[in-house]
């Protein structure tokens, strides 16, 4: 009787784990184009704005801002079907962090380079002038 009630407790602990990460996966998001301002940033979400004071480009082939809940390692690879957006690579110049974690910007994909550190619930209308425009990935830290 133990050995069954051990496996049943293994089992319902493996399938608790697969609809734990499916859950995480189905609510993670990367927004495109979320609008001007920094109350355009969706709650538990990282915002970008290619302009100062929480802007984005209204013309161009770059994306004017983004939102994500998630770790991004390739801003350039961000990128709408169709005519207009291409990515958000090295041209990030505000930001605003909407969750209650820290968050590192690097100046190359994967996580490399210089590292700009945010804390939780900061808003910066513009980011220090060595890392502005050369923002290319971010994450949880």
């Amino acid at each position: 009787m133990r050995r069954k009630t051990a496996r049943f407790a293994v089992s319902a602990a493996t399938v608790a784990g697969l609809v734990m990460t499916a859950a995480t996966s189905a609510d993670a998001s990367v927004l495109l184009g979320i609008g001007q301002g920094a109350g355009a940033c969706p709650g538990s979400h990282v915002c970008l704005w290619s302009e100062n004071d929480f802007v984005g480009a209204t013309s161009g082939s770059k994306f004017g801002a983004i939102a994500s809940n998630q770790n991004v390692g390739d801003l350039g690879k961000l990128q709408r079907d169709g005519a207009l957006w291409t990515g958000m690579q090295d041209i990030t110049s505000s930001v605003v962090n909407n969750t209650g974690n820290a968050i590192c910007f690097y100046e190359h994909n994967n996580y490399g380079g210089l590292q700009f550190r945010i804390g939780p619930w900061e808003k910066w209308p513009s980011v220090p002038s060595w890392i502005n425009d050369r923002i290319s990935s971010f994450k949880y830290c």
